[in-house]
């Protein structure tokens, strides 16, 4: 879609970018329990049904990787991130801990693998965590200030895989979003010592893309630090390390204010159908809520949720064929599972 961030939002995150210091990028880089998941999952109607979608459904969730009974005993996943290799093969990658839920002790980044291509043939346990040493992808650093390791999200880029996390601070108005760098999916680095950036209300859960030329970086955020309505907040860099400010592509402002944008969990942004569509999990309204806002340009989406899913944490998978699945993980859920959507 042509000039699609939105020609005002986009005018003004650009000059804001062109302002900083334009390296090439190979010298920038240089430098509680819920009840658990069965099936089938019907959608829920959203809280404002009055632009919902009725025609949207949510197929029967498949317990695609089991954590439940491993030998060393029962973990969970939660905030994860599903890509395929260039061989065919997927693999996830999400915080790992095990139960009950202590998110102070997230410190670990799984890793598992599916040798199935084919989303579409995908059974219980078809993800099986990867061999030793490489089982564990990252593990939170203390010594350079990572409290912990949340919310990964890898892209491709080039010859690489890029992972953004985010590592704690030293307070919750300082939460600080870092970058780490693979070329096998298995061998994992750490793009500098310091954070890209940090920001307020328990920053989180980052989301990567790169469109128009640039990178956007989605991730969770209220609007401001005296309001404090939930939102999900971006930044658009050349290079991944100079990154503009942020600006706000959804602020609830009719929702209750909370310390921690509660209501704008694990934002996911694709574009499907001629439109973009953003996916939150929302706590407060239930576990595992999760709502769809749907809008004409990807940095701008209206308040109202076009439609309500079933899932926490959701990651979306895309078939070749135009199929496209949602995820769903958390504590007491015994890895992820996965289930259809249709309608949009």
């Amino acid at each position: 879609m042509a000039s699609s961030w939105g020609r005002v939002a986009w005018i003004g995150a650009l000059v804001a970018l062109l302002a900083l210091p334009r390296w090439s990028a190979p010298e920038a880089l240089a430098g509680a329990t819920a009840p658990r998941a069965s099936a089938p999952a019907s959608p829920a109607e959203p809280g404002d049904s009055g632009s919902a979608c009725a025609v949207v459904e949510q197929g029967s969730m498949v317990h695609v990787f089991d954590t439940s009974s491993l030998p060393e005993g029962a973990h969970y996943v939660n905030d994860h991130t599903i890509v395929q290799a260039q061989d065919g093969r997927w693999h996830l990658f999400g915080i790992f801990n095990a139960e009950p839920m202590h998110d102070y002790l997230e410190v670990d980044f799984v890793h598992a693998v599916a040798e199935e291509h084919d989303p579409t043939r995908w059974t219980e346990g078809s993800f099986v965590p990867a061999p030793a040493p490489y089982r564990i992808a990252l593990h939170a650093e203390r010594s350079l200030g990572e409290r912990h390791a949340w919310a990964p999200h890898v892209v491709r880029w080039n010859d690489r895989w890029m992972m953004v996390y985010q590592s704690g601070g030293d307070d919750d108005d300082h939460a600080a979003i870092r970058l780490a760098e693979s070329d096998d999916l298995y061998r994992w680095t750490r793009v500098g010592r310091v954070p890209l950036f940090d920001d307020f209300c328990v920053a989180r859960d980052p989301m990567l893309v790169r469109r128009e030329g640039a990178w956007a970086l989605y991730y969770t955020r209220c609007d401001s630090i005296t309001g404090r309505h939930s939102g999900v907040a971006y930044r658009l860099s050349h290079d991944l390390v100079h990154w503009s400010e942020p600006r706000m592509a959804l602020a609830l402002e009719h929702e209750p204010g909370t310390p921690n944008s509660a209501y704008t969990e694990s934002p996911f942004v694709f574009e499907r159908g001629g439109a973009y569509w953003l996916s939150v999990s929302a706590y407060p309204l239930a576990w595992d809520a999760t709502l769809l806002y749907r809008s004409s340009v990807p940095s701008s989406f209206p308040d109202v949720p076009y439609t309500r899913l079933r899932a926490r944490a959701a990651e979306w998978v895309f078939g070749t064929k135009g199929e496209l699945w949602i995820t769903h993980a958390g504590p007491g859920q015994g890895g992820v599972w996965m289930s259809t959507v249709t309608g949009i």
